[in-house]
């Protein structure tokens, strides 16, 4: 079960979707929502010239002291509506590290799809990527267009490695709450299925009491990001639970990979774990 859900607030329009999506999950397990939001320091890009410096840091604190005020407020106004047991915290620094610590204390982090810790030259990524390798814990991505949702439809990537086992027992509070579970396994067209091992993975759910209607799909192709892509986007699908950076992440910055592929594109809430 969970007892600590990890929202990072902002006040912008989709930080405000993402505090809802939070209580929507916060009230469907019972657990507490604490809210974070981290004031990065001021980053100046390396397009100003030195004499502006002074000028732009201190525009860019100004601004992001507001910004940190506006999530307070969103956190404030939308989850004490709904919710009675709350907590806010404030940290200042690096994002990323800031979120992983407050983390520590957490059973899920709720993070946004496009959050950005500073500018590409130095942040080309955003900071769930981060997150997800630092904080230990499981990270539902969710996108900037994210409604309500009852997470009753889910989708399991498997391919039976440590990130993907960790990913499934991590989500099995949420697939208790599901009305049907779809497991996909992606292999190439030259390995030879492993049904056993998704059978395997069927009958364990069913141990947790998992009793709702769930199948398996098998994929055989090449390209295992782009395939999962279009399988995701085709199904009913309210939630993806998939292990994240099997690869090293520097690898998968270099050269593609399902996990930044998956994070980055992603039009439903992904739960990664690492």
């Amino acid at each position: 079960m969970f007892c600590d859900l990890l929202v990072h607030v902002d006040g912008n329009e989709s930080g405000q979707r993402r505090v809802q999506f939070a209580i929507d999950m916060a009230l469907s397990t019972g657990a507490r929502l604490c809210g974070i939001h981290v004031t990065p320091p001021a980053e100046v890009p390396p397009r100003y010239k030195p004499s502006r410096v002074a000028d732009v840091t201190a525009h860019l604190a100004s601004r992001l002291a507001l910004e940190a005020e506006a999530a307070a407020k969103v956190f404030s106004e939308q989850a004490t509506k709904r919710l009675s047991d709350l907590r806010w915290f404030e940290a200042h620094g690096d994002i990323a590290e800031g979120i992983s610590h407050r983390a520590r204390y957490a059973d899920l982090v709720i993070l946004g799809q496009y959050e950005w810790q500073g500018p590409p030259e130095t942040h080309p990524l955003p900071i769930a990527h981060s997150v997800v390798l630092r904080c230990g814990r499981p990270v539902v991505v969710v996108p900037a267009a994210v409604g309500t949702t009852s997470l009753s439809n889910i989708a399991v990537a498997w391919d039976g490695s440590r990130e993907a086992v960790r990913a499934v027992h991590d989500a099995l509070p949420l697939l208790r709450l599901a009305r049907s579970i779809h497991i996909i396994t992606i292999i190439a067209p030259s390995a030879q299925g492993n049904q056993t091992d998704v059978d395997s993975l069927l009958a364990h759910l069913a141990g947790h009491g998992i009793g709702v209607r769930t199948d398996a799909l098998q994929i055989r192709t090449v390209e295992h990001h782009d395939s999962l892509r279009k399988q995701i986007e085709q199904g009913p699908y309210d939630l993806l639970v998939m292990g994240a950076y099997s690869h090293p992440m520097w690898m998968e910055f270099i050269f593609g990979g399902v996990t930044q592929t998956t994070l980055l594109s992603s039009k439903i809430p992904v739960l990664v774990s690492h």
